[in-house]
């Protein structure tokens, strides 16, 4: 297998994976492997592991990794992510020593549990929606990214889909969009159709009239909704492309976000609009409303006290009821 056996593995798996991972976490596992080959070849250069090569690693090596991980202060969840890779590689080459790791040496297996991150606030997503209608149809730069950011809020579609998003996918006169390119495309994915929130509309107008006519002035067959424009490739915008367009709506906007909070957004509005968890879950491509609730959105707790008062009809308030020790400033015998 050559000088370097865990990097001729990783690209190996890397390579059988396919489309199966958005282009930016293909990129971000590369330069993981790679990190990761060079503390477990020093480890086996130290002698406390007794291979780097993922074929023959053992739940000692693996132990080995994840204490060096520790000793340099990292967090649990970033051990996990290391652990995961590591996992997925070596299941990869029949190699099943992370399990044994687990099962062994749970002492050792990285607790962590993400907590539930925030959606935008409402400031926030009003001053986008604001800017983007104020956005002159020929500024193509700040129209197009303007729209991709209101497209995040308002479908809470993930980076890929909205990268490989095509302008047939759309359909504004039903508000809704098709997901072709979801996570996990080509094994357990499933291309799904999303509502797309009505304040959106006026915003996808104008740009669809804008990107119609300038794709068939430079670009003409370019089927992508969001189009690179270019001379070369295949017309569509790189994960580098997207983020440039993000951080122009930061600059502007003085509100800090990722396309991940645009997402929780959509989920988190909505349930506090009345739609339910499954119909949300359905909508964001979950496969459990578990994954909705602990990592994206759940109902707040005012509102399920809305809910439930509601339910049961009970009054904003009783006019007639009194708290004696409230009101009297003293203790009154018999109320706690």
């Amino acid at each position: 297998m050559g000088r370097y056996p865990f990097l001729t593995c990783a690209k190996r798996f890397l390579s059988a994976r396919g489309q199966t991972y958005a282009e930016a976490t293909a990129k971000e596992l590369q330069r993981r492997y790679r990190r990761m080959e060079k503390d477990l070849k020093m480890l086996v250069e130290n002698g406390k592991a007794t291979s780097a090569n993922p074929e023959k690693m053992s739940a000692e090596d693996v132990l080995a990794y994840i204490n060096l991980l520790k000793s340099r202060g990292l967090k649990e969840k970033a051990i996990g992510h290391n652990l995961t890779a590591l996992k997925n590689l070596l299941d990869y080459m029949g190699n099943p020593s992370v399990q044994r790791f687990k099962a062994k040496y749970t002492f050792a297996v990285p607790k962590s549990r993400s907590p539930r991150l925030p959606a935008m606030d409402d400031r926030g997503f009003q001053t986008i929606l604001r800017k983007a209608s104020s956005i002159d149809s020929l500024d193509w730069k700040r129209l197009r990214a303007y729209t991709l950011v209101v497209m995040a809020l308002c479908t809470g579609m993930r980076n890929k889909e909205l990268r490989l998003c095509q302008v047939c996918d759309l359909h504004i006169d039903e508000m809704k969009v098709r997901a072709e390119h979801v996570k996990g495309e080509g094994t357990y994915g499933q291309a799904r159709e999303i509502a797309i929130r009505p304040e959106a509309r006026e915003t996808l107008v104008k740009y669809l009239r804008a990107r119609n006519k300038l794709v068939a002035e430079q670009s003409p067959g370019n089927l992508a909704l969001f189009p690179a424009l270019r001379g070369k490739g295949d017309g569509y915008l790189s994960s580098n492309g997207l983020e440039n367009m993000k951080r122009l709506v930061e600059s502007e906007t003085g509100i800090k976000f990722d396309l991940r909070m645009c997402r929780r957004t959509y989920g988190q509005r909505a349930i506090d609009e009345g739609v339910s968890t499954e119909a949300v879950s359905q909508l964001l491509g979950h496969s459990t409303t578990k994954t909705t609730e602990n990592y994206y959105c759940r109902m707040r707790q005012d509102t399920a006290i809305r809910e439930a008062h509601n339910v049961w009809q009970v009054p904003k308030s009783y006019p007639d009821a009194k708290t004696p020790k409230i009101e009297s400033g003293r203790w009154e015998p018999g109320y706690a």
